[in-house]
């Protein structure tokens, strides 16, 4: 059985391990039709639970909606559809997700605050040149990521393609015997070519034209707040916005 978060930090877990459409949608912040659209792709995966007069409803786990929430977050950030979202979580190496939902354990309580703050350990997102995408790990994490280079912290994970799919990048490619790994199983001719694409977008992130960020473990925290009936804000939502009555009165130019 999946542990919350909170039973990973030893804190009591009255609430449920599972949750309905409406709370994963309003915790997520995800529509239920993307949502189904993430299940068909495979990066989540929603349980039916029996109901007490027959038939079965449909329940998200606590990662699973944790999950989603990246998703989100990738969607509002980078401009994606839910299509090429769906597919770029999917295709990510098993478990990555699940990693990542793990490293927070440690960063959030219910004692913390409203306002969701950066920590050292943070993972991101970088797409680069609005095309490839990149996961950012703390170097702490790279030893529990399978595949990954110890290490190496920017680890490719595809690039978005001209038809809203998405071509994932195994991370293999970044060393010698993960590429020798990689060619028993699809061949040489075959690592030869990824292994100029891997090329192709380490050389993209040296020299970026564009580069947009996302701290998806802050996402991450805040989704796990409302997941829990607690308030979640970022400080770009309690600034005050541009029109509102906090703004100082325009200046008035005077013209002889």
């Amino acid at each position: 059985m999946t542990m919350t978060a909170s039973e990973r930090n030893g804190a009591e877990a009255p609430e449920p391990l599972i949750h309905g459409d409406a709370e994963a949608v309003a915790a997520s912040g995800m529509p239920l039709p993307s949502l189904r659209v993430l299940q068909a792709a495979g990066a989540i995966q929603a349980q039916k639970t029996p109901k007490e007069h027959g038939g079965f409803k449909r329940m998200w786990r606590e990662e699973d909606v944790l999950i989603a929430s990246i998703g989100t977050a990738m969607g509002e950030h980078f401009a994606w559809n839910i299509r090429i979202v769906a597919e770029a979580m999917a295709k990510t190496r098993p478990g990555t997700w699940a990693a990542l939902t793990a490293s927070i354990a440690q960063t959030i309580s219910p004692d913390a605050g409203a306002l969701i703050r950066k920590d050292i350990l943070d993972w991101h997102l970088d797409l680069i040149d609005r095309k490839f995408l990149f996961l950012r790990v703390p170097w702490e994490f790279t030893a529990i990521l399978p595949d990954a280079a110890w290490e190496q912290t920017d680890l490719i994970l595809g690039w978005a393609t001209s038809k809203d799919t998405f071509q994932m990048l195994p991370w293999q490619l970044s060393n010698a015997p993960g590429r020798h790994n990689l060619a028993k199983i699809v061949g040489e001719e075959k690592v030869t070519v990824l292994t100029q694409y891997y090329k192709l977008a380490m050389a993209a992130r040296a020299n970026a034209l564009s580069t947009a960020s996302i701290n998806i473990s802050m996402q991450v925290r805040a989704t796990w707040r409302r997941l829990h009936g607690l308030e979640a804000h970022f400080l770009q939502d309690v600034l005050p916005q541009k029109g509102s009555p906090n703004d100082p009165p325009p200046s008035i130019s005077r013209h002889s």
